[in-house]
């Protein structure tokens, strides 16, 4: 039988309320549970975590909005949250960027994906989730050091702080290149300082200090015999003595245990701080009276003040521009070469012939390579 144009909508109605009918009520906290423990065996621990702080911001905002029931969200409200975690959710009056937003939409369509397979959202609903398109710059280019400022630093806690504790960082992170969670994990039993060729070893404890990468992650990092001293000086010197109570002595201690990832993060952010070094500010301020400058709490405050992910940067991007291969340095920062290739090679073209250049050279220079000049 063929409806008229009257009958259409009343079938549509019908049809909507079969639809709804079919879903199971549930409310956004225990959906954000089902979804992370659905993912529990492919994600490491940190990304779950992660993924949760993501997902609390679309339960922050239906808390906001009186939403206790996902199986009324629609296309409006979808659209809504997505302006909601761009601009509302940040705190600040910068937005999100094209790269953050793409990540969280993202996570978001797999979050809905996931419901519609469990009856708790209608069907379709992730499809209406817009990623961002990226141009060419964003989310390529992120933080860096330069490599001559760091440099300054280490030469500074080497003349004022040899093998201080915020020596030990600031050495480790410029040498390796590694992220601070390694740092932090590391025990007295996986420095290998006292060989004609040092080393660390990194290892990945899945209940205590992990990995980001976890057992993939794991790897021996050849240090130079000047770091192996100042991590053994600083040891014999300057480590407080600490047995934790599962029995592990940690590398870096406080009066407290283990030394925290956010008082590592304090002491990068602390001397990256310019008028550390200079007692002078670039920025125009008066250092006597500026807050980021006075209050170590506060040196991440300073606009020229760094994380150590920006030391990553900057070492990994130093080690391209010298030659170094992308194989070797995937190997040991434990990033993917594609990650490498997009994230921190900030060469432009006429860098990337030089290196070229400079490594065929050197071929030349020590193999016959028979007719091929």
């Amino acid at each position: 039988m063929i409806l008229s144009t009257r009958e259409i909508p009343g079938e549509l109605d019908e049809l909507l309320e079969e639809v709804s009918d079919s879903l199971k009520p549930i409310c956004p906290s225990e959906a954000i549970d089902r979804y992370l423990e659905y993912r529990e065996t492919e994600l490491t621990i940190q990304t779950r975590s992660e993924y949760r702080r993501k997902l609390q911001h679309f339960d922050d905002f239906c808390e906001d909005r009186g939403i206790t029931n996902l199986n009324e969200l629609d296309g409006r409200t979808i659209n809504d949250f997505a302006k909601y975690r761009r601009r509302e959710s940040v705190g600040c009056d910068e937005p999100l960027s094209n790269k953050t937003m793409r990540d969280d939409m993202y996570l978001f369509r797999s979050f809905l994906s996931f419901l519609e397979d469990i009856e708790g959202v209608p069907s379709g609903s992730s499809e209406k989730v817009n990623i961002p398109e990226l141009g060419n710059k964003d989310g390529v280019r992120d933080i860096e050091i330069d490599s001559d400022r760091v440099t300054e630093i280490l030469d500074y806690l080497e003349k004022y702080e040899y093998a201080s504790r915020s020596h030990v960082i600031w050495t480790f992170f410029a040498h390796t290149g590694r992220r601070p969670g390694g740092l932090y994990g590391l025990d007295l039993c996986d420095l290998k300082l006292e060989r004609e060729d040092p080393y660390i070893h990194l290892r990945h404890r899945p209940d205590e200090t992990t990995l980001k990468n976890g057992a993939d992650g794991e790897t021996e990092i050849y240090v130079s015999e000047d770091v192996a001293q100042i991590f053994q000086d600083y040891i014999e010197n300057s480590r407080i003595d600490i047995v934790t109570e599962n029995g592990r002595e940690p590398f870096l201690t406080s009066s407290q245990g283990r030394l925290s990832q956010s008082v590592i993060r304090k002491d990068v952010y602390r001397f990256s701080r310019p008028c550390v070094l200079s007692k002078e500010c670039p920025h125009g301020r008066d250092v006597d009276s500026c807050d980021a400058a006075q209050s170590q709490g506060s040196a991440s405050k300073c606009p020229s003040s760094c994380p150590p992910y920006a030391l990553r940067h900057g070492y990994i991007s130093s080690k391209l521009r010298q030659g170094a291969s992308v194989k070797v340095i995937s190997g040991r920062c434990d990033v993917s070469e594609p990650v490498i290739e997009k994230h921190y090679d900030e060469r432009d073209e006429e860098e990337k012939r030089q290196v070229r250049q400079k490594l065929l050279e050197e071929l030349r220079e020590n193999q016959d390579g028979g007719g091929f000049l």
